[in-house]
């Protein structure tokens, strides 16, 4: 065995052996912390024994045998090889007898006769024993040793001198006056005494060297010190469970939950210790952050001052210091109680603090460790626990709480109300988990148990859930807001129903109009709630008039905080700057509140500004991005927790995977199963536009068509057609020009263009885009440049390089190759920037070998022009005549070519076939303004 720390003892107990082998007999005393290296020091002591010749005798105390007596000495009679006749002499002499009803053996330090004779007989034996040979006694935890076997030791020590013996014996060291008689009796007689301190850090650090790798040893040496205070028993238990961590997986340290054989030797501490350091340690375990003397002499049942001396033990023994030093350790402690003693410790807990007016989740949390609704103040508790958590973002403890107070509810009212917590919890983490509760909450707010704001919160849920009777539900409740003072909640009812289904549900009643929406400026002037605003905002948006109401998106997402309440204030304003095509800065509010929701836990809250987040970055021709980010909120949410909502991110999953070519994942995502509901709302629409575009790509034209016709039918039933939201035209004439029928094609993209937002950047770029696969090939190029000069301000880098590649295509058929050249170069560099190389189709024109020839200039040189001269270059980059640059600029031919000769000069490039196609990726200025 390898000793740290332990020299110093060890040389002294194998010279006093030496004495006593020379005829000078001793007696020594060994004390320590529970485990501090006792019972290792005395099984050391033996073998050097047996090396030397000696005759070891062995004992051990026990709590179990502290009323035999002569327990111990049997023992140690029993323990060596004894010669025939000393063996049998010494049974007769230990025969072990119980002692008499109500006596211990421990009291009386005064032998009666025949006592006095049997241990004189006993003594004269070891004696006799020790002639022919030396022999070493070990005692060990004479704290648990019976009182006769106690008197033979004493009795033994006053005649040692002479003898060849070694008397060792180990005890607990104690606080205050916790020493038995037997101890202070044997301390009156000359003795050795050995105190066993903890390892120092340098000690466990030597332990560590000789147990890990000289790397891990280093980085792991202090951890091991502070979670085991020097106790060599944790110690060695942490270096095991770090061996195992080490060969598993490179190292995690002495802070992973898996320490096995740390909670093992913790266990083993405890049932080493005496009865009331063992009720410390399990109310300190219980009562964690929330222990004090106090509280701990309370649950305890301990007097302060013995709780005071008991933690005194425990820091010595490296368990304990301001609480477990490692945080295994209560939970060890506790896993190795029986249920009905924790049930009761946790129980009595939650009492004691309510009794001292802790906050509520504090109590709770030791009520759901019960499983136990306690007293009559426990369903209160629990409620407010689940509130405070919830405020906290800590939903799995709310759940927790509301679960138990749903079995201990008394009557249906209260069942209500835990309903309906538990639905706003659940909510947060699990959407369809919820729903379970809508049927008994819907009952209450038919039953009129449920008004106001309550009953608003259900009727938003079964909304988000679909079924038959949301939409029935959605009117009652909001006929039954009629008083100034229920203007907020049904602001925020119909802001819900607004965002979910558009201002006209196709299968509603009363609600089957238009609602009107006051107009925003009326509604600022007359200080109208944020749902009021937020559904002007909506309604404005929904109506393509979403750039005009831009600043006010955003002051609504500057005014409030990711909430129940809020939620759909703020997706609403984040949708209407993707509408207005702000989609930079729609992206960044939508990254900052994604953080915001993984800060609090709600996955539901995070899924739903992950799929806007993918809405944006399909916009932008992120393909990729946009379906990972779709694919990534149906994770956090799987598809059945969505509702009817699940369209948004399905649609923009379904449109990437399009877009990308990928008929598998396309096929996979098409089949996931919607609810019928979906199609009533505003994603319903965009499904199946998204649904169309995949039908297209995979080359079933008809169904792409079917499902593109049904979306415009829609759209047009609920007055949401326009362009900017589905440009579901621009996908149908694609699919029209597949089947040869151009004519209808080119009606549908006029049409989409008189239409409000068939003006908008994306929109226009699109349609001019599949109207030149329409027209004559002199036409396309001319149409194609008007889509680009569109698609540059949309921000869909992706739909760009399409219709780049489309106008290289056009040269390249017409002959003009150097301009095909410039367009192809375009086109992979705007499909490199979107992230889309890939799935850009290729262009039948570029270099020799395929791929655009970089400029010498390149676009690093770009920063360098005026803008007059950026303007010209632009266009020129473009494939622009100088004619035509001069009448699109205002300027005389000859300008425009003095703009160009400085571009050259400034670029290092021979001409304009050289010029870097970074230029395009500046926003051109307006073409009013004069060069100069």
């Amino acid at each position: 065995m390898l000793f740290v720390e332990r020299d110093e003892e060890l040389h002294t107990l194998h010279r006093l052996l030496g004495d006593a082998a020379a005829g000078h007999g001793r007696a020594v005393l060994i004390s320590g912390a529970i485990t501090s290296g006792k019972t290792a020091l005395l099984e050391a002591l033996s073998h050097q024994a047996q090396h030397s010749g000696a005759l070891h005798l062995a004992a051990t105390g026990s709590k179990a045998e502290r009323a035999l007596q002569l327990g111990v000495m049997d023992q140690l009679f029993h323990s060596g090889s004894l010669p025939p006749e000393m063996a049998a002499r010494a049974t007769e002499l230990v025969t072990v007898e119980a002692l008499p009803p109500g006596e211990s053996g421990l009291e009386s330090r005064t032998l009666r006769q025949p006592e006095a004779h049997r241990v004189h007989q006993i003594c004269a034996l070891l004696q006799e024993l020790s002639e022919e040979q030396p022999i070493l006694l070990t005692v060990d935890d004479t704290h648990y040793m019976d009182g006769t076997s106690w008197q033979v030791l004493l009795y033994l020590q006053r005649r040692i001198r002479s003898a060849r013996i070694l008397l060792v014996l180990t005890t607990h060291q104690r606080q205050g006056h916790g020493h038995s008689p037997w101890h202070f009796e044997f301390t009156r007689y000359p003795h050795q005494r050995l105190r066993l301190r903890m390892l120092s850090e340098r000690g466990v650090a030597d332990l560590a060297d000789r147990h890990l790798p000289p790397a891990d040893a280093d980085q792991l040496a202090t951890s091991l010190y502070q979670f085991s205070g020097g106790n060599p028993m944790l110690v060695r238990a942490l270096l095991e469970d770090s061996a195992a961590w080490l060969s598993a997986d490179g190292g995690r340290g002495p802070t992973a939950t898996e320490t096995t054989a740390f909670g093992q030797a913790v266990v083993e501490c405890m049932h080493r210790c005496e009865a009331p350091l063992r009720g410390v340690a399990h109310a300190l375990a219980v009562l964690g952050d929330s222990a004090s003397e106090d509280r701990l002499s309370r649950l305890s049942g301990l007097t302060p001052t013995a709780v005071s001396q008991a933690l005194v033990a425990l820091n010595a023994a490296g368990i304990v210091d301001q609480g477990f030093r490692h945080p295994a350790s209560a939970a060890a402690i506790l896993e190795s109680l029986d249920a009905g003693t924790r049930t009761s410790l946790h129980l009595r807990t939650a009492e004691l603090l309510r009794e001292d007016g802790a906050l509520a989740w504090q109590v709770a949390v030791h009520l759901v460790e019960a499983q136990s609704v306690g007293g009559d103040w426990a369903m209160d508790t629990l409620l407010e626990a689940a509130r405070q958590a919830l405020s906290t973002d800590r939903q799995d403890l709310a759940m927790q709480c509301l679960a138990l107070a749903l079995k201990g509810c008394p009557d249906e009212e209260s069942r209500t109300t835990v309903h309906q917590a538990l639905n706003h919890t659940e909510w947060r983490m699990n959407p369809a988990a919820s729903s379970r509760h809508l049927p008994p909450l819907y009952q209450a707010v038919r039953e009129g148990r449920l008004k106001g704001k309550e009953a608003v919160s259900v009727v938003q849920h079964m909304l988000w859930t679909g079924g038959p009777q949301a939409q029935s539900a959605f009117e009652e409740v909001s006929a039954q807001l009629t008083s100034p003072s229920d203007a907020p909640a049904l602001a925020q009812l119909q802001l819900t129903h607004q965002w979910l289904y558009g201002l006209r549900h196709p299968r509603a009643g009363s609600a089957g109009t238009d609602r009107e929406v006051p107009p925003l400026h009326e509604l600022r002037t007359a200080g109208g709630s944020l749902w009021s605003r937020a559904a002007a905002v909506l309604s404005a948006s929904m109506r393509s008039e979403a750039e005009r109401v831009v600043d006010e998106s955003e002051r609504l997402l500057r005014s409030c905080q990711v909430g129940d309440e809020t939620l759909e204030v703020i997706a609403s304003s984040v949708a209407t700057l993707t509408m207005a095509g702000r989609l930079d800065r729609a992206a960044g509010w939508c990254d900052a509140l994604i953080q915001e929701t993984q800060r609090s836990n709600a996955r539901t809250w995070e899924a739903l500004f992950t799929a806007l987040r993918a809405d944006i970055s399909l916009r932008q021709g992120d393909v990729s991005a946009a379906a990972a980010r779709a694919g990534h909120a149906l994770t956090l949410v799987p598809a059945e927790g969505w509702g009817v909502v699940v369209g948004l991110p399905l649609s923009v999953r379904l449109a990437a995977h399009a877009a990308m070519g990928d008929l598998a994942a396309g096929a996979e995502t098409a089949q996931i199963n919607v609810p019928p509901e979906m199609y009533d709302t505003v994603f319903g629409p965009r499904y199946l536009l998204a649904r169309g575009q995949f039908g297209l790509t995979a080359d079933r034209v008809l169904a792409a068509v079917s499902d593109l016709q049904q979306c415009g039918a829609m759209l047009r039933e609920r007055n949401l057609d326009h362009p900017s939201l589905v440009p579901w035209r621009t996908e149908l004439a694609r699919a029209n020009l597949v089947m040869g029928w151009e004519q209808t094609a080119r009606q549908l993209l006029l049409d989409q263009e008189e239409l409000p937002g068939g003006k908008s950047p994306r929109a226009r770029g699109g349609a001019l885009r599949v109207l030149a696969s329409a027209s004559p090939l002199k036409q396309r190029p001319a149409l194609l440049r008007r889509a680009v000069d569109a698609l540059q301000n949309s921000g869909d880098r992706l739909e760009l390089a399409h219709a780049l590649a489309d106008l290289s295509q056009a040269h390249h058929t017409l002959g003009e190759f150097r301009r095909a050249r410039i367009m192809a170069r375009r086109a992979t560099q705007e499909a490199k920037a979107s992230g889309a190389e890939e799935y850009l189709r290729p262009a039948q024109s570029g270099s020799a070998d395929g791929e655009p020839t970089e400029s010498a200039g390149g676009s690093s040189a770009a920063p360098a022009l005026s803008d007059a001269e950026r303007r010209v270059a632009t266009l020129a980059a473009l494939g622009h005549t100088n004619r035509e640059i001069g009448r699109q600029l205002y300027i005389t031919v000859s300008t425009v070519e003095q703009h160009l000769t400085r571009v050259y000069r400034k670029l290092n490039v021979s001409g304009r076939s050289d010029l870097p196609a970074g230029l395009s990726l500046q926003q051109l200025p307006g073409t009013t303004a004069q060069a100069r």
